[in-house]
């Protein structure tokens, strides 16, 4: 009989697996042909299938993949136009992530929130969630995410139309970003990094530098066959020669970028490459580029026209698509009405499942409680090893605190202490008018001591790990206080800076946490260290 029970039961678990892998199955399929309809444009139709996909996960109950599919649908709705629905849908993938505590795909949604919000100049919500998924990489080391964060970092803080501009931070996270990269070998990243440089520089004004950039990113582009890269890259370079008044040039290559944007039918930029070449051809003074310049400056107008025309072609366009939309929304209603009543036969038979469910878990009730027993006991052999280790721990810690105290009574016997002795002989054996300035002396010199033996105390942990790891420490305790929130990045100090520059940065830091604690009323701090080319740079921030 028990035999017959049991084969029952593994019937009806290979039944129950069978009917959900079918679901998980098909739903995968619909997201594969929605990203190939994505990839081809067809924007509306692979919205159509991501939302049939999530049907499937929501009815399997597979929380992973329903955030992974509404990540998707925020980043194809961001494509399609639908700024409500993408918001929408970041912010449901962030709030299962969130609960799930599933940190990897969590710094994905925070990272396409905030790139949305930076497109929308939101950017104060930008910001906010670019320095949330920061904060996650205490909990996930994934070199891969981290490039791509203080990539998308340096682009916000490199936007002078933004009050964010700031081209320190910009040049820092561009070389943290490239470090990375590099490490990963990730020569796609390393070139858009390059050409980001580039026009930081070119906007700093600083042309040598963003010349040199510019190249890297070319050399990289060729090798990698990127037209489109290349082509926005080759531009930037035709602007620099154009402000070196180096016309030839910059005739050069913006004609390479023209070449390129024709192969790969590619004129988003046409309108501004055009009007530059015809000031670079007109500067040369040279009769045949006048000619040509006459030709180009034509075209020029012509497109700029076109261009307007398109516009207005473009709001009647829209509103064909709003109807399309809708009469697409009516059908997926339909079809989700096929689904549900599909799916109401599929909760009757589980239904009655679930009643031999209950048989089920009656059988095995005993077989629970004699598991539960044996767990009993296996958890209180695991606590009394636990208060074992506790106690050496305990102990070793007494041990240490023993030997520093040791050491603090030697250092006050043996120094302060033989100091005050020879005041008190000065006393006793000397009563000359010159004795005052040698008890003062004296005195000098306790003091002294006194100060060197409470900055060998506060600097220990300096002296012995260096800035980063006492800097840490110092994050560490301010966190724990749980009143202010403190974080601390360094990049270039993977070797010993000298002592005393080392002592100079932790006391100035020291000071600006102690005055932000004291007078500031903040409730977050960020510290940067920056070791590059020989120069340390210390960013201090609180809000």
């Amino acid at each position: 009989m028990l035999r017959q029970f049991y084969f029952i039961l593994f019937l009806f678990l290979l039944w129950t697996s069978a009917f959900s892998n079918t679901k998980s199955k098909e739903a995968d399929s619909l997201i594969i042909a929605g990203r190939e309809l994505r990839s081809q444009n067809h924007i509306r139709e692979a919205i159509d299938l991501f939302e049939r996909a999530l049907i499937f996960y929501n009815e399997n109950g597979d929380s992973v993949e329903i955030a992974q599919t509404y990540n998707l649908l925020g980043v194809t709705y961001k494509r399609f136009g639908n700024k409500i629905m993408t918001v929408e849908s970041y912010y449901s993938a962030i709030t299962i992530n969130e609960a799930l505590n599933n940190y990897d795909d969590l710094i994905k949604n925070y990272i396409n929130l905030a790139n949305h919000y930076d497109e929308e100049e939101s950017h104060s919500l930008a910001y906010r969630y670019y320095k949330s998924a920061e904060r996650l990489f205490r909990y996930v080391d994934n070199l891969n995410y981290k490039a791509n964060l203080k990539m998308n970092l340096a682009i916000f803080f490199s936007n002078l139309k933004s009050d964010n501009y700031n081209y320190d931070s910009a040049l820092f996270y561009n070389l943290q970003s490239l470090e990375l990269s590099q490490q990963l070998k990730d020569s796609s990243r390393i070139s858009d990094i390059y050409h980001n440089l580039g026009k930081l520089y070119e906007k700093n004004e600083n042309l040598e530098a963003a010349l040199s950039n510019y190249l890297q990113s070319i050399k990289i582009s060729t090798i990698l066959k990127d037209s489109l890269d290349l082509s926005l890259t080759l531009i930037g370079v035709g602007n620099v020669y154009l402000a070196q008044n180096n016309y030839e040039k910059s005739i050069e290559y913006y004609n390479k970028c023209r070449e390129i944007n024709s192969e790969i039918n590619y004129h988003q930029q046409d309108l501004s490459l055009l009007f530059n070449l015809v000031k670079a051809k007109m500067a040369t003074g040279k009769a045949s580029y006048l000619e040509e310049a006459t030709v180009l400056f034509q075209e020029y107008n012509n497109l700029r026209d076109s261009i307007y025309d398109k516009e207005k072609m473009q709001e009647v366009k829209n509103l064909e698509t709003k109807y399309e939309t809708a009469k697409k929304e009516e059908e997926i209603r339909m079809q989700e009405m096929a689904i549900r009543e599909k799916t109401f036969q599929s909760n009757l038979f589980l239904s009655l499942s679930i009643l031999l469910v209950i048989l089920i878990v009656s059988a095995i009730f005993f077989f629970m409680q004699k598991q539960e027993y044996v767990k009993k006991l296996k958890n209180e052999e695991i606590a009394s090893m636990r208060r074992e280790q506790e106690l050496k721990e305990l102990n070793a810690m007494m041990h240490g605190q023993e030997e520093e105290r040791n050491r603090i009574a030697n250092d006050l016997h043996d120094r302060l202490g033989a100091r005050l002795s020879s005041i008190k002989l000065l006393f006793q054996s000397d009563e000359s008018p010159g004795i005052k300035f040698k008890v003062l002396d004296s005195i000098n010199e306790a003091i002294k001591e006194t100060r060197e033996i409470s900055h060998n105390l506060s600097t220990d942990m300096l002296t012995r790990f260096g800035i980063e790891t006492a800097i840490n420490d110092t994050i560490r305790s301010i966190n724990e206080s749980g009143q202010i929130n403190a974080d601390f990045v360094s990049y270039g100090l993977q070797q010993r800076l000298p002592l005393e520059v080392e002592r100079n940065i932790y006391h100035v830091t020291l000071e600006l946490i102690n005055n932000t604690i004291k007078h500031a009323n903040a409730s977050n701090i960020m510290i940067q260290i920056s070791c590059v080319d020989d120069e340390i740079n210390v960013f201090y921030e609180d809000d």
